[in-house]
């Protein structure tokens, strides 16, 4: 039944971990940037880019928290009789497809008019309306979204052969996880500050992104066609609901590793769906520095994959994973070190505790989007090679049920309540029930949003209890180690298949591991530079206010070793002209010399430029000064000009 499977040249696995990008990248979206979107409180609500409409709150405070959670714990929720239909569907198309087919129009569309209020803002009845259509279609949107990727993901265990490709799949999905998260996370603030579009409209033009979700209805070879293959090696009778749950909930190994995860999402959730108000309202940067911080974080994100799929295949993945969620631990506190309520809001200090806490933090990343999927992958697949029972869609439907209600918990309710607060040292804690009364509150200097002080703690306090409970985890999830975890609580299991069939031997494993992801390192990175050099020259382009071909000098600088030395030159000249013509004190004589020296370095040592983050990195923070200056010069202005006005 070999040649019924789908995935059999490598070019098929990189399409087929591709599926789930668009649904991934728009839910990833919604969930960094819809909650603030609707409610900008804890943003700079007067010229937010991440606001629908700024200065306006679209739902109503004290109830929209409510609901949400409650949507996302339905979302939760589902996941179980959902696993179960696409467990057991036979129908002459197969399993997986019929469920896709169905859902993916609806989830589209649901999507959409989530980001469409119909209601008034600022005005209760209008807020009211607003939470409910959301909360409404909310539900469409998380139940079709769920079916699809719960049938996608429940296709691994009969569409990839063996146990290495199910890992080439697995890390081709985390590299598309990190491309996603350095798009939603890095380029998007650049991109809405760039071409002025806010963030719903931005929404609209990713739509289309979500049909890659059909791919795997040409892909997956299952039903009358290709002979049922999905019923191949199974029981005829289908595993029950019932009993679907009780074997999931028995598996102590998935239990262990599904209360780690709970941890690590919990902390992860909060920390998503508050992370632009902590850059843009605690650090009080704006969407450039923002980018510049992010980009830290996720741009060395394919490194440390490798770099984590090497610690390991040595120390095993406990071990490596909770060095990951110490990493997170020490990255998210460093937004509360760098905000202005430690630093006052010292550009060159925050930039330092950022872009630190950024590096320190991409270390954990990479794992917690490889994880998930790979551990709950490898647990369910054992599972069923020693027992016989196809059920692999309830392991994710388990793990999505807890994550969810987590996340509903820590991002949807306490999140969404603690960001209404504000405080002052010294003078207590007060509610603001809108956008006027946060910002009379903010007129003090010394007035700061409790959601974006206290957030950070709250993360790190769960890493640090996921990082203990971690100890009761396999030390590796390695099919034969899982086996005997299974064996230790079933000891009448036979587990003499995967014992003695060398392709289970962990030898091959890394070793056809390694080598996805060297290629997948330089993909991402290639992918990343490209886009953010683009941005780079139109930037300076902008400013300068001079003629070149930036397109041309884009491509060559991407794909030419050491032409990037040239770019660099002419990007620091057009820089400091530029700052020399609006008097900003950025790159003149000696530190021009200097930092050309220092560019030009890192240029030589990295001739690829879109791998150079360093040197992109450095060109980014001169020309968010230059347009800093630029903000305030315009400020300064208008202000004479009224102040003239009021004179005569």
């Amino acid at each position: 039944m070999q040649l019924t499977r789908a995935l059999d040249k490598k070019w098929k696995e990189f399409l087929f971990a591709f599926s789930g990008f668009g649904p991934n990248l728009l839910m990833i979206l919604f969930g960094a940037y819809f909650q603030n979107a609707v409610n900008p409180i804890a943003l700079d609500a007067d010229n937010s880019i991440f606001a629908i409409a700024p200065s306006v709150i679209f739902i109503f405070p004290a109830l929209f928290p409510i609901f949400f959670a409650i949507g996302r714990v339905f979302d939760g929720i589902i996941d179980i009789p959902f696993a179960h239909i696409t467990d057991t569907l036979s129908t002459k198309w197969g399993r997986r497809r019929p469920a896709i087919a169905v859902c993916a129009i609806p989830m589209i569309i649901s999507y959409a008019l989530m980001w469409m209020p119909i209601g008034e803002g600022n005005v209760q009845s209008g807020q009211i309306l607003n939470t409910f259509w959301i909360f409404g279609w909310s539900i469409v949107f998380f139940s079709t979204y769920t079916m699809c990727m719960i049938a996608f993901y429940g296709s691994l265990s009969t569409t990839c052969v063996d146990e290495p490709q199910r890992l080439r799949v697995s890390s081709y999905k985390s590299f598309f996880d990190t491309i996603t998260y350095c798009l939603i996370y890095a380029l998007v603030p650049v991109i809405l500050q760039g071409s002025g579009l806010q963030i719903n409209t931005f929404v609209f033009c990713l739509l289309p992104l979500m049909l890659t979700i059909v791919i795997p209805l040409f892909m997956i070879k299952e039903g009358e066609k290709y002979g049922y293959p999905e019923k191949e090696g199974f029981d005829e009778q289908p595993v029950t609901i019932k009993e679907s749950v009780v074997l999931t909930c028995k598996n102590r190994t998935f239990m262990r590793w599904l209360a780690v995860n709970c941890c690590t999402f919990f902390g992860l959730q909060m920390f998503l769906s508050s992370m632009n108000a902590l850059i843009e309202g605690g650090m009080g940067m704006n969407g450039l520095e923002m980018a510049l911080l992010n980009t830290c974080a996720f741009a060395p994100v394919p490194v440390m994959l490798f770099l984590f799929n090497k610690v390991k295949a040595k120390k095993g993945v406990r071990f490596t994973y909770q060095t990951c969620l110490l990493a997170f631990t020490v990255a998210i506190l460093s937004f509360f070190f760098g905000s202005t309520l430690v630093t006052g809001g010292y550009k060159p200090v925050q930039y330092v505790i950022g872009v630190t806490g950024g590096v320190v933090g991409s270390w954990g990343i990479g794992a917690f989007f490889m994880m998930p999927y790979l551990a709950t992958a490898q647990i369910s697949s054992v599972e069923e090679t020693l027992t016989k029972k196809n059920h692999s869609a309830m392991y994710f439907a388990g793990n999505a049920v807890a994550t969810s209600i987590i996340g509903a918990i820590s991002g949807s309710l306490i999140y969404e309540y603690i960001k209404m607060y504000f405080f002052a040292p010294g003078r207590g804690i007060v509610r603001a029930e809108s956008l006027e009364q946060a910002k009379i509150l903010l007129t003090s200097s010394t007035v700061y949003n409790l959601g974006n002080t206290v957030v950070p703690f709250i993360v790190a306090a769960t890493c640090l209890l996921g990082f203990f409970l971690a100890f009761r985890m396999p030390k590796d999830f390695s099919p034969r180690l899982i086996a005997r975890e299974m064996k230790k609580d079933n000891p009448g299991l036979d587990i003499t298949e995967i014992e003695t069939n060398p392709k289970y031997d962990e030898k091959q494993e890394k070793g056809e591991i390694t080598f996805v992801n060297v290629g997948l390192t330089v993909l991402s990175g290639f992918i990343f530079g490209f886009i953010w050099v683009g941005y780079l020259l139109k930037s300076i382009k902008e400013l300068s206010g001079k003629k070149f071909n930036s397109f041309a000098m884009w491509i060559l600088s991407c794909i030419v070793p050491w032409l990037s030395v040239y770019t660099v030159i002419k990007m620091t000249s057009l820089i400091r002209d530029s700052a020399t013509d609006r008097k900003v004190d950025v790159l003149r004589q000696p530190w021009y010399s200097i930092a050309r020296v220092i560019l030009i370095t890192l240029s030589v040592i990295f001739p690829i430029l879109p791998l150079n983050v360093v040197t992109l990195a450095l060109l980014q923070r001169h020309v968010n000064e230059v347009y800093d200056e630029e903000e305030k010069l315009i400020a300064s202005t208008v202000a004479d000009g009224q102040a003239a006005d009021s004179a005569n």
